[in-house]
């Protein structure tokens, strides 16, 4: 009675390994591609996102004090809650998505306030050289919203 033979030769496994070299090769870049646009895209979102609510917020404020409330100057760390109060977090890494100041490295977003109650100016600046990408700074104030 003669033996049958069961498996595969070295060559098919070679070939089955060469292929699948092959595919890595070209998948592996192309996710690091998407990753970074993923990223980009993030960034991108929470600055839009930055400039609607902070503008949305001054012109609350504007109509509140121009029915004769008063309000405190805002600060930092109003504009921070204001534009993140669900902490939503960097594109990369764990820190908040909003600080005083930007940071390229992590694709944080700036936002910052100067000026008095009713006076108040918010600038809004991407973090610029974030993924090699850049925006202008927007500046909010009440005469510009």
């Amino acid at each position: 009675m003669k033996k049958v033979q069961a498996g595969f030769t070295l060559i098919e496994l070679m070939i089955v390994v060469a292929i699948i070299a092959i595919l890595a090769a070209i998948a592996i870049p192309a996710y690091e591609s998407y990753i970074s646009e993923a990223r980009l895209s993030k960034a991108t979102s929470h600055y839009d996102e930055a400039y609607r609510s902070l503008k949305a917020e001054l012109a609350k404020r504007t109509s509140q004090m121009s029915r004769g409330q008063t309000l405190a100057a805002l600060t930092n760390a109003d504009l921070t809650s204001i534009v993140n109060p669900e902490n939503l977090k960097s594109p990369i890494g764990t820190t908040a998505a909003y600080a005083a100041t930007m940071d390229a490295t992590n694709g944080v977003i700036g936002v910052a306030v100067s000026g008095a109650a009713g006076s108040e100016v918010i600038t809004v600046t991407y973090p610029n050289g974030f993924l090699d990408s850049s925006k202008s700074v927007i500046t909010v104030n009440s005469l510009n919203m």
